[in-house]
Parts: C-alpha cells; sequence; structure tokens
C-alpha cells in the first residue's frame, strides 16, 4: 500500500504497522502512533520531510546515520529499532513509543524545581555522553526532544537524525538545530562537535528552572546575535553552584566549555549530593561553596566572543555591519530548506491569510489567571480582526470556531480550519508583574515566523495586547498606526479591562453554573472601574443576551438593550458593538431590528464576518430568503477560500430543503478543509434530511469519517439517530453512549437512547435512560414554559413513570402551543397511549400523518407498536 506521510489517517497500514494516531509535526518530520502488527507492539513512526531525502546523497546520509544511531543502548536514549521505507519511497525510523510528555510541556506548566531539573539534566546528560562515546552528536538537543515518562525517566529522541562526529564536521544553519538552542558555533556555521550538545544541554538546563530560554529575543535574528555575542539573561533563581556549571557549559568559544557531556556528568552529580546533604543539614550550615570573585570570569566566557569582543572594541557603524552579516547568515541558512524559504517569503508577501488565535497557557498555573488566560483568546483575535480593514488579503477565524473544534495547535488548525498562520501564547503573573508572550506560527509548515515577549510592571493588560497586536502586525508586513492599534474601544483602565478578560473566559463555557453570573459581577466591576469603557458596556449586553438563552426571560432582553445602546453612545465607531446589538434584537425575535444593526456593522466595516452571518441570519428569520441567499453569497465572495462560508451557506440551502445546493456547498467546503470533521457531520445532516434512501449510506460515511477525524458529541449523536432510524437499534444504543459520555446534558440524546433500550428489550436501561432525560427536561421546560416540544416529551416522561396528571397538564399545554405541529402529534400519540387512552392515541396519530409525519417513523416508536396494529388504525392510515 502507498501512502504519503501527510495524509495517512487512523487505521492505515504501511508496511507492517497499522496507523493508531498523529502524535506530532516539525520541522524534522511527522511522527505517528503506530502498531506493529507482527511483533504486536506499540511504536512510533518518524517520516522525515521529504526535501532531505529525495537527494540519494541525502538519503543514504539520513539512512547511514539511522544506522549508527540504532546502535546506542542506553536507558536515556529512544530506542531505535530501524529504519524502512514506504512503497513511494518516503524514508521513516520506527522508534520504540514512550506514554508520557515532552520536556517542553512541563516547562510549559511552569519551572521545576531545582532537584528535579539537576535530576533531569543527569538523566539527558548521560545518555549523550554515551552517545559523545560512539561519536555522535545529537545537535538539536531542546525540551521538545525529550520525554519524561510516567516514572519520571528521560528519554532523548531524534538522535536518527543526528550527524556523525569522526572529526568535527562543518555545516550550514540548515543543517540542524532551533535557533534558541543553537551554540555560537552552529548558530554562525561553524565547526560543531560534542562541544554543541553542551551548550544546549545548559540553556535547557536554565529554562527547565527559570521557565525562560536565557537567550530568545523577539525575532530569530536576535536570538541569534544574543547566542553569539550576548550574556545569557539573569538567572537569579538558580543557585549560584549550579549557576557555575551553566556558565562553564555556556562559554561563547568550545574549548572553554567541557569538551563533552561526559566530563559535564560528574560536576552535575556533584552538585545533586550537594543538595541531597543541604536538605538535611541544619540551616546555619547551608552555604554556597561558590564566591562572587570565581563565578565572574565564566560569565564572562559566556558574556563574551572573538565576535562579541569585536562587537564592544569598534565603532558603531562596524559593530551594526556585523550584526548585519549574523542576520544575513540566519536568512541565507534558512533559505536552504524550502518549507522555511517559504516562510521567509510569506513574512514579507501578502497572500490570503487565514489567522487562528489558539488558547493561551497561563503559565504557573495561577488560579486567578485562568479566566484572562481564556479571555484573551477572544480578545486577541478581536483585535486582529481589525487588521483586515487595513490588510484585506487577511482573515481571522472566529474565537467559537477555533474552540467548538477543539483545536489546541498548529496542525490541527491548518488540517481542520484551513489556517495558514497561528497565534499562540501565554500570560504569566508574578504578583503586579504580567509576562505576556505571543508567537507567530506558518501553521502549513509548521515554522515559527517570530515572536514578542512583553512585560508590564504595572499589570496593563490593555497596554500589553495593543503591543502584542503591534508586534504581530509588523510581523506580517502589515502597517497601522497607533491610534488603528488601541484595539479596546478607547483607553481603559487596567483594572476594568482585566476583569472584561476574566468575564470574556466565564463566557466561553455560559452554559455552566455560576459561569455567566460570575461574567456580568465582572463586567459591572469593569464599567464601573472606567463608565467610558465601551467594549464593556457592549460585553455586558451580549451577558444578558446570553443569559435570555438559559432563561427565556423578557427583562434579560432588555438589561441587553440598554447596556449593548450604553456602549454606542460612549463609542459608536465600534463594529462589534452593532453585531451585539443585532444579535439581542434576533434573540427578542426582533428580526428586521436585527438587520438594521447588523447593516450598521457592515457600514463600519464591510468584511465584518460576524456581521454578515449575523445578517444573512436575520434576513432569513424576517423572510427575506432572497436577501439571506444574496448576504450568504457576498461573504463566500469575499472569502472564496474560507471553508466557513460554504459551511453557512450550505446549511442555509439546508432549512431551505434545497437538498442539493447544500450538498453542492459543503463539498466546496471539504475541498477546502478535507480533514474538518464538523463540516462532514453537517454533510452527513443534510444527507439524512433529505429523506433520499439512496444518500443514508452517503450519510452514514460522512459521520464516520468525522467521528475518525475528530470524536465528537454532534457526530456520535446524529449517527445514533440515523442507525435508529435504520432499526439498528444495538449500533444506535452504542455510538449514543459515547455521545452521551463526551456531552451528558442533552435530554433528546437520552430520549433516543431510551427507546434503543425498548425496541433492545433492556427495560432496566430504558428506565435509567427516561429518568436522566426527565431531570434534564424538566429544567428545560421551566425555563421555557412555551416551548412546545419540552412540553409533550416531559408529558411522555412523566406518562412512563406513571405520573398521570403531571403527564395530562403538560400534553394540553404543548397541544394549545402547537396544535397542528405534526411532530408535536405524534409524541402525543405516545403520551395518550402509555396513558392507557387508545382513543386519543388514534385521534393524535391520524392527524399527525394528516400533518405530514413519516408513517415510517411513527412504526418505528416502540410505545406505538400496539396502535400500528390496531385495526382501527390499519383502516385508515395511508
Amino acid at each position: 500500500m502507498s501512502n504519503s506521510a501527510a495524509t495517512l489517517t487512523t487505521g492505515d497500514l504501511v508496511g507492517n504497522y497499522r496507523i493508531l494516531g498523529l502524535l506530532g509535526a516539525g520541522g524534522m518530520g511527522v511522527v505517528y502512533r503506530a502498531l506493529d502488527v507482527k511483533l504486536e507492539r506499540t511504536v512510533a513512526l518518524k517520516f522525515l520531510p521529504e526535501h532531505q531525502t529525495t537527494n540519494q546523497d541525502d538519503r543514504k546520509r539520513v539512512l547511514r546515520e539511522a544506522r549508527t544511531a540504532s546502535q546506542l543502548d542506553h536507558p536515556n536514549i529512544g530506542v531505535i529499532h530501524g529504519f524502512e521505507e514506504t512503497d513511494d519511497g518516503r524514508v521513516f525510523i520506527v522508534m520504540a513509543y514512550y506514554e508520557g510528555e515532552t520536556l517542553a510541556r512541563k516547562i510549559a506548566h511552569g519551572p521545576l524545581p531545582v532537584p528535579e531539573a539537576v535530576d533531569i539534566a543527569i538523566q539527558i546528560c548521560d545518555g549523550l555522553a554515551a552517545a559523545h562515546a560512539s561519536a555522535i552528536v545529537h545537535r538539536d538537543v531542546k525540551p521538545s526532544n525529550v520525554i519524561i515518562t510516567p516514572r519520571g525517566v528521560a528519554k532523548i529522541v531524534d538522535f536518527g537524525l543526528a550527524r556523525l562526529s569522526t572529526g568535527a564536521s562543518t555545516q550550514s544553519i540548515s543543517s540542524g538545530g532551533t535557533v534558541g538552542y543553537m551554540s555560537p558555533e552552529q548558530a554562525m556555521g561553524k565547526m560543531v562537535d560534542q562541544h554543541t550538545d553542551v551548550w544546549s544541554l545548559a540553556v535547557t538546563l536554565a529554562e527547565m528552572i527559570t521557565g525562560r530560554n536565557p537567550f530568545v529575543r523577539d525575532s530569530a535574528a536576535a536570538t541569534v546575535i544574543g547566542i553569539v555575542s550576548d550574556p545569557p539573561q539573569p538567572m537569579d533563581e538558580i543557585p549560584v553552584d549550579l549557576l557555575r556549571i551553566i556558565y562553564r557549559a555556556l562559554a561563547k568559544e568550545p574549548e572553554l566549555r567541557y569538551q563533552n557531556c561526559g566530563e559535564m556528568l560528574p560536576e552535575l552529580k556533584d552538585f545533586r549530593r550537594e543538595v541531597e546533604v543541604a536538605v538535611t543539614a541544619p540551616p546555619s550550615t547551608r552555604r554556597s561553596t561558590l564566591t562572587a570573585k570565581e563565578l565572574r570570569p565564566l560569565l564572562e566566557h559566556a558574556s563574551r566572543s572573538s565576535l562579541g569582543n569585536a562587537l564592544t572594541v569598534q565603532h558603531r557603524r562596524q559593530r551594526w555591519l556585523v550584526v548585519l552579516a549574523i542576520i544575513a547568515i540566519v536568512i541565507a541558512g534558512l533559505s536552504f530548506v524550502p518549507p522555511v524559504r517559504e516562510k521567509v517569503t510569506q513574512s514579507f508577501t501578502h497572500s490570503e491569510e487565514h489567522i487562528a488565535v489558539l488558547p493561551f497557557d497561563n503559565i504557573g498555573g495561577d488560579a486567578s489567571t485562568d479566566a484572562v488566560a481564556q479571555g484573551l483568546m477572544d480578545s486577541m483575535t478581536n483585535a486582529l480582526s481589525n487588521l483586515g480593514t487595513v490588510q484585506k488579503s487577511l482573515w481571522v477565524i472566529p474565537a467559537s470556531v477555533v474552540r467548538g473544534q477543539k483545536i489546541t495547535d498548529p496542525m490541527m488548525a491548518n488540517r481542520e480550519l484551513g489556517a495558514t498562520l497561528v497565534v499562540k501564547g501565554s500570560i504569566q503573573r508574578k504578583d503586579q508583574t504580567v509576562h505576556l508572550s505571543v508567537n507567530l506560527i506558518d501553521a502549513k509548515n509548521l515554522r515559527q515566523i517570530g515572536s514578542a515577549s512583553l512585560e508590564d510592571s504595572s499589570g496593563d493588560l490593555a497596554a500589553l495586547q495593543n503591543e502584542a497586536v503591534s508586534r504581530l502586525a509588523r510581523l506580517m508586513n502589515i502597517k497601522v498606526s497607533a491610534d488603528f492599534l488601541k484595539t479596546t474601544g478607547g483607553s481603559v483602565a487596567p483594572a476594568a479591562y482585566e476583569s472584561y478578560l476574566k468575564a470574556l473566559g466565564l463566557m466561553q463555557r455560559y452554559d455552566k453554573p455560576g459561569n455567566l453570573d460570575q461574567a456580568i459581577t465582572a463586567l459591572k466591576s469593569a464599567v464601573e472601574t472606567d463608565p467610558r469603557f465601551a467594549l464593556g458596556y457592549a460585553q455586558l449586553g451580549e451577558a444578558f443576551r446570553l443569559k435570555y438563552n438559559l432563561d427565556v426571560n423578557p427583562k434579560w432582553i432588555e438589561q441587553a438593550k440598554t447596556y449593548s445602546q450604553k456602549a454606542v453612545e460612549l463609542d459608536d465607531h465600534v463594529p462589534a458593538v452593532y453585531v451585539t446589538l443585532g444579535r439581542i434584537h434576533e434573540a427578542a425575535g426582533e428580526h428586521d431590528l436585527a438587520v438594521q444593526e447588523f447593516q450598521r456593522a457592515l457600514a463600519l466595516d464591510a468584511r465584518s464576518a460576524n456581521a454578515l452571518n449575523g445578517l444573512a441570519h436575520s434576513q432569513e428569520s424576517a423572510g427575506h430568503v432572497a436577501e439571506a441567499e444574496a448576504t450568504f453569497k457576498k461573504a463566500a465572495a469575499l472569502r472564496p477560500d474560507y471553508w466557513d462560508v460554504y459551511n453557512e451557506m450550505g446549511l442555509f440551502y439546508d432549512r431551505q430543503s434545497k437538498y442539493k445546493e447544500a450538498i453542492e456547498q459543503l463539498k466546496r467546503a471539504v475541498q477546502l478543509t478535507p480533514d474538518n470533521s464538523q463540516v462532514y457531520s453537517n454533510l452527513a445532516a443534510v444527507y439524512i434530511d433529505s429523506a433520499d434512501p439512496k444518500l443514508r449510506g452517503d450519510a452514514e460515511q460522512a459521520l464516520k469519517k468525522s467521528i475518525d477525524l475528530s470524536p465528537t458529541y454532534f457526530a456520535y449523536a446524529n449517527l445514533g439517530s440515523l442507525y435508529f432510524d435504520e432499526k439498528r437499534y444495538a449500533e444506535a444504543a452504542s455510538v449514543l453512549e459515547k455521545a452521551l459520555q463526551i456531552n451528558g446534558d442533552n435530554y433528546l440524546v437520552w430520549i433516543w437512547l431510551m427507546n434503543s433500550y425498548d425496541w433492545l428489550g433492556e427495560q432496566d436501561k430504558s428506565a435509567a435512560a427516561a429518568d436522566k432525560a426527565f431531570g434534564l427536561l424538566s429544567k428545560e421546560a421551566q425555563a421555557k414554559p412555551r416551548d412546545a416540544s419540552a412540553q409533550v416529551i416531559l408529558a411522555d416522561l412523566s406518562a412512563r413513570k406513571k405520573l398521570t396528571d403531571k403527564a395530562m397538564g403538560h400534553l394540553q399545554t404543548a397541544l394549545a402551543l402547537a396544535p397542528d405541529d405534526p411532530d408535536i402529534l405524534a409524541d402525543a400519540a405516545s403520551a395518550y397511549e402509555l396513558m392507557g387512552n387508545r382513543a386519543k392515541a388514534l385521534a393524535a396519530a391520524h392527524k399527525a400523518l394528516d400533518k405530514g409525519f413519516s408513517l415510517d417513523k411513527l412504526k418505528n416508536d416502540h410505545v406505538l407498536q400496539g396502535l400500528v396494529t390496531d385495526p382501527s388504525f390499519q383502516g385508515t392510515a395511508k
């Protein structure tokens, strides 16, 4: 079987290996988890980049290095089982698969305690010492190339790409290393040997303890300059005795470092023993054995090189000539690797770009910062969306879409959403000081374009965000004014903006009890702190709209309108405010007013995706179907290569029962994002809605594809419904159970499961499912007393529980609200039958059929089996 590494999916067979899933991807290749079907063991398959193996000399080099690396036998070195090729010539390395997490992910949770960091460093050093003894240099030691198993064992991986070091080798920057962890000689394209691993290990050890790389700057070029000529950033968290080891390992000149990791290892072990003794020693006897005088020359070695000296003694003009030479080396080196060359080009051109902002990490895990970190995702998305008015080729994917599809990394964003650029960031708070970092990543080639690391001692998150957007704009070569970058809708008090961000984070899960009320409290605090904060008032309007969704009470809509109007009074030039007002009117059923507000938003930003989508939906709700269709088409014309415009248009045609057109649009969305689970799920729903028996098989396949890509609640629920309609009750029960494991809050899915159990004769399970549905639906009916569907289903469930009076009350309410709705009438027939009133059940069933209900669906109701075989029914049913 011929497979491209870029297209492998779960279940594919490559040689003797069955793919179990994607583990990750980066500049050095794509890694899959797989099952060796012959030996019945789990392995990791690393497919090398094509540009490294298309040339025969490169192929031979890679295979030679893999053979040599596979001979390494050490508990801290990842085992290489062998190397193989696919039928179409793609080279891959077969490695042991280790449970656990990378050291990079571990550091992302927060700095490590010194003893733990030193223990991990000793294990890495031990493994590298063994490699150096076999004349093998790793050349890319970094936290993401170290796996920490559940038992705390460090495993160095990617030795299959190490270069033999029989004598020192010359290399360009393109042939190995990650910029932040490169040694000075590696960054300058000079001789590379074991000394470079010593340097990279020291950087990794420093990062474990401080939580930051001591040389990383805002750009790759600045980072290289720092590595070559600048001292490491202060590392006050590190004990001076350990600093002595780190500074020696970070000497700019290789000959001043440890000669290899075998020489460095004993000193790390000595330090660990001193720490262990110090822990048990009386406080008065604990002290550093190193004086400042002894530490100073080591720091100087880590601060100066022959190049660094030139920079300090030459004229400023000559200094910049040297700096430009370094930048030229960086750019030239990057250009040797095809994916990087494309990335460098992209950063200076303006092709169509789709940006996704991923969830921000909360470094340090401070609970009070969690909601703020979550809110930053929404706020940064909105801020970057404003850049689209300056750069027309730029589109920002809504945060709700990224969150809804649980996108967590650049590869997923590109594969499932068609994102070409990804913003990934983190926030860290220490007392009042806030540190914000953002990274701009080329999602196609999984390369970092640039980053910004920002800090504000007063905790001004609005200022930090504005600066972050400014830096990202510069990375994308977008010129914007300082005034334009005031993305908060005007100046805002720092405390107010922090409350605003916290509210945004809480509102991501507004359905979770307590979250929405906390968000409203935070927003009220924001506008009390800063009474002229327009976006704070607008978000309060949105919060009360969401409250109306949960509890259909007109007072929530009135409050939503009041706060939104206040936002307009304060700043009538913010499109987002009018979008919020449009959504509020739409929720209240005031569709024409909603149309007006969305049009006002578009007058300020004609390309606003939220405004266009809201306008189309409001036009449709108001009965202006032709206008809605035109708006959907306008959105598609503005963003012809964005999948969601076709997804939305497909769903529009589905609601209009134009199934052929709906399928065409959704297939276009699939073409743009062939790994988008949501689109496959929607396509399946259209196949089902079409009621075309020929398309049911297509619906099943689309849902299975959706689940294979991303097992979601909706896909499982829809597949269960499909199986139930096809009378495949055991399969229906199985997938519905999976849906409810993901989300157990939808009473309809519990009812489908209950009905499946009925047909399977599993009465205990059916009763348990009915109880669960009853509890959920009782709350729903109380919150929405005019929801006829909720009332009639509650009547059915009450009848099952022999609560006849309650059942009759709910039933009468439902029939009064929707006397001619075929679905309500069919459920009423079931409720009457459960209460033993066959005459009224027959009357309701006949009326349901007269109003268009399917006879097949009526026969598929287990409760109505006695009714459909009743001669009086058979004699009149069509």
